[in-house]
């Protein structure tokens, strides 16, 4: 009888242990998990935290290869949509803002950049995550940021298997980026490689490599690069002196909302605030209205200056003495907008100071464009 006895203890402790194992199912020695089961509970962990409704941005995932992130992002995204609790950004929308923005789904993304892109995507909360080398196994980390508050509102942190799935997925490395030899109406179109009929076809023309200060394809100067062509552009080009004009920001009073400051915006706060106004007041001649209607030596791409990229105008070209910048205010596409200021930043181009300048003051404009590069 004590013998049964035991035996029927040890029967219990066993059952005991399976269901403090939580049923995580496709486990190994000490809790490690594959790939797909890490992303199967770390979505349900923000399936679970966030309220129904949440709109949710799934914005990027750190690793080592953009495949992987990939994988990764999509996985969760199907994942957190057959939950039917959250709502998921659309990954075009996400696209869109990561191409203008300069950053890579397989990047570290801060947190500050990271709530302007949920606000810009009309997001609540935003999702991140991290694939760290822990020698002989990964460590899979995610989580969820309120995009107002900045409060993480859940996380997760597991440990992956490094199995051939892992190996495989990161063995894909980087994708390489596509340049653009077409940046605007009337300039050069790329030939395809191969024709219809399968000859082959003349080369494209190499993009050209441009350094600040050299004069860009639009006649203008170039006063900024970032290094790469992610987003199809890598350099910034200030109109040459003769496309600069003055003009009033608003005349009515139009506020505009989700206007940022990065560089790498302008473009779409002018789209922002042309289509504002279009809708509302009909005011067209304005600084993001005119620049966006600017066409300059046969290139149509002009747009009005984020806060950031006025800024790096002012110091490498107007502090360096080139481009032929006026002692005076200029507008930039970034407003701040609050419940008592409605108000859009200039720099003053006498000594750099940039600050919310009344709305109907008639201002320089120093249209800019994006440049393809290598």
């Amino acid at each position: 009888m004590k013998k049964q006895s035991f035996f029927a203890v040890l029967a219990v402790l066993g059952i005991l242990c399976a269901c403090a194992s939580g049923g995580k199912t496709n486990t190994g020695k000490s809790g490690i998990v594959d790939l797909d089961t890490a992303i199967q509970q770390a979505s349900k962990e923000i399936n679970d935290s966030l309220a129904s409704g949440t709109k949710v941005a799934l914005l990027n995932f750190s690793s080592d290869s953009d495949v992987f992130s990939d994988y990764v992002i999509e996985e969760m995204s199907i994942a957190l949509v057959k939950g039917k609790k959250l709502v998921v950004v659309d990954r075009k929308e996400i696209d869109l803002i990561r191409g203008e923005m300069n950053f890579q789904m397989s990047g570290e993304v801060s947190d500050e950049s990271a709530q302007q892109i949920g606000a810009m995507l009309g997001a609540q909360a935003i999702v991140s995550g991290s694939m760290v080398n822990m020698g002989e196994s990964y460590r899979f980390r995610t989580k969820a940021i309120n995009v107002i508050s900045a409060a993480i509102q859940t996380s997760s942190s597991i440990n992956v298997k490094d199995d051939s799935q892992i190996k495989y997925l990161l063995s894909q490395g980087k994708k390489g980026s596509t340049p653009q030899t077409a940046a605007a109406k009337g300039g050069t179109q790329a030939v395809p490689a191969q024709a219809a009929s399968g000859q082959a076809q003349p080369a494209a023309p190499a993009v050209p490599a441009y350094k600040v200060g050299d004069t860009g394809p639009a006649g203008g100067l170039i006063f900024y690069d970032k290094k790469n062509n992610s987003g199809g552009w890598r350099y910034l080009e200030a109109a040459p002196v003769e496309a600069e004009f003055q003009a009033a920001f608003i005349i009515r009073g139009t506020t505009v909302e989700g206007t940022q400051e990065l560089i790498g915006i302008g473009k779409r706060n002018t789209q922002l605030i042309v289509e504002k106004f279009s809708q509302t007041s009909g005011e067209w001649d304005t600084a993001a209205q005119k620049a966006d209607d600017l066409v300059f030596n046969k290139f149509d791409d002009w747009f009005l200056p984020s806060k950031a990229e006025l800024d790096q105008m002012y110091g490498n070209l107007k502090r360096k003495k080139l481009g032929d910048f006026k002692d005076g205010w200029y507008w930039s596409s970034t407003m701040y907008s609050s419940s008592a200021s409605n108000s859009p930043y200039a720099q003053d181009f006498r000594d750099g100071e940039i600050n919310t300048r009344s709305y109907d003051n008639k201002f320089y404009v120093r249209p800019i464009r994006q440049v393809a590069g290598q």
